[in-house]
């Protein structure tokens, strides 16, 4: 497992948690049920679930729990995919199979909240709604229909008018949209690590700084070592997502690797009661994505992307803050408070892929910007995986992990295309 740099900037849901979690490193060689590789929100949902069935579980850290993407990102919580409603899931697999993984993707949030609740993670959880405002009236149309189709599925969707959006955001230039009253947002940094206590009070061994530096079949177990010692296990679960090395090699190579950059504001006093006055998450159609959400302190967080990484210190922060002003006019020309970035899995399709194998490996990957609630919904289905349910009865079904077209030269430019993707936005009608 690729360890993530700690040198990073830190995000600013690490000085705003009040959730606390510390581990040890692993000492002593081991044995467990299982072993899960990473400790974001995946591999912690997936242990939690293991250790509530009664297995014995032991999840390996490289670095500290929630220094990955799951406690860099934006934090909000969408019940949605970012290309695929239910119609399109339908064509791609008509019958249960579809029916299941729509019901998943429309409870995931249901399964985050439920969380939160179960057991008392202070994660400044809102579950005010999430707006997805269109930018064109082609766009408007579309999602309208994606609104329809998730209320269909039993979601509580509609579509909105441009001046329902415009009250909504508290900003006008969008073109209606729709919203799904299930959504919300976290501090995914506190979520994740209430998400980590909460699965040691379940049984689970958690070890951080406890990297996984070689896995090998040994016979009828899986061999897993670290700087320190070793674990077996019969089952292995890796839920390392864009940090996952040369573990499994095929897995690395069904995925590209995409920097996530974001940034926040100083606490906006008045003005922030002006802007998303309901306090919902919002995030954008276009395909050079805007998004945005306030905190517990009334800052505004946002992000964007970049397809020249050099400076992104000072150009992003730069970026995000141009185009925030844009939209709300009366925010201070200041500059951005708060600036870091994360690593996250894109599939080519869009889709989440899950993988096992006969000798007991398992993973979930391609999260896609849409990781926080679909990982806790595709806990228990690694789970099941892992407890060996039949393909035909998971919520999703297994597949080889497919390769990327030449991945290594992929892997490092498809950043590349986003001055396309700004260029497609500008000219949708």
């Amino acid at each position: 497992m690729t360890a993530w740099p700690v040198d990073q900037p830190s995000p600013l849901w690490m000085a705003l948690s009040r959730e606390r979690f510390e581990a040890p490193e692993l000492r002593g060689d081991i044995e467990a049920d299982v072993v899960v590789i990473g400790g974001g929100i995946s591999g912690l949902a997936t242990a939690l679930e293991l250790a509530r069935r009664g297995r014995k579980v032991v999840l390996l850290e490289a670095v500290k729990i929630g220094y990955g993407a799951s406690g860099r990102a934006n934090g909000q919580v969408i019940s949605a995919l970012t290309r695929h409603g239910p119609a399109a899931i339908r064509t791609l697999w008509p019958g249960e199979r579809g029916e299941r993984f729509i019901a998943l993707v429309q409870g995931a949030a249901d399964t985050l909240f439920t969380l939160v609740e179960t057991y008392g993670i202070d994660c400044d959880a809102r579950r005010n709604g999430w707006l997805q405002p269109a930018h064109s009236k082609g766009r408007a149309r579309r999602v309208a229909g994606l609104a329809e189709q998730w209320a269909a599925a039993g979601a509580p969707a509609a579509a909105l008018s441009a001046r329902e959006m415009e009250a909504r955001l508290g900003a006008g230039g969008y073109h209606g949209g729709w919203e799904h009253r299930g959504g919300g947002h976290i501090n995914p940094y506190a979520f994740t690590l209430g998400l980590a206590r909460a699965a040691v009070q379940e049984g689970v061994s958690i070890f951080e700084e406890s990297p996984a530096l070689r896995v090998e079949r040994d016979g009828d177990t899986w061999l897993i070592e670290t700087p320190q010692d070793r674990i077996r296990a019969p089952k292995l679960a890796l839920a390392t997502a864009a940090h996952t090395g040369n573990l499994w090699p095929s897995l690395r190579r069904s995925i590209v690797p995409v920097t996530s950059y974001q940034a926040a504001t100083e606490p906006l006093g008045e003005l922030a009661e002006r802007i998303l006055p309901g306090d919902e998450a919002a995030s954008d159609t276009r395909m050079d994505l805007r998004y945005f959400r306030k905190d517990r302190d009334g800052r505004l967080v946002s992000g964007a992307a970049l397809a020249v990484q050099l400076g992104a210190a000072t150009r992003l922060p730069a970026l995000v803050a141009r185009r925030l002003r844009e939209m709300f006019p009366a925010l201070p020309h200041k500059p951005m408070a708060f600036f870091w970035r994360g690593r996250i899995a894109m599939t080519v399709d869009r889709l989440p892929h899950l993988h096992r194998r006969e000798d007991g490996l398992c993973a979930w990957i391609g999260c896609n910007g849409r990781g926080l609630a679909l990982a806790c919904a595709m806990g228990p289905v690694l789970a099941d995986a892992i407890d060996g349910v039949p393909d035909d009865q998971l919520a999703v079904r297994p597949t080889e992990p497919p390769p990327v077209p030449l991945h290594a030269i992929t892997s490092r430019i498809a950043r590349l295309i986003l001055p396309w993707y700004r260029f497609k936005d500008s000219r949708e009608i």
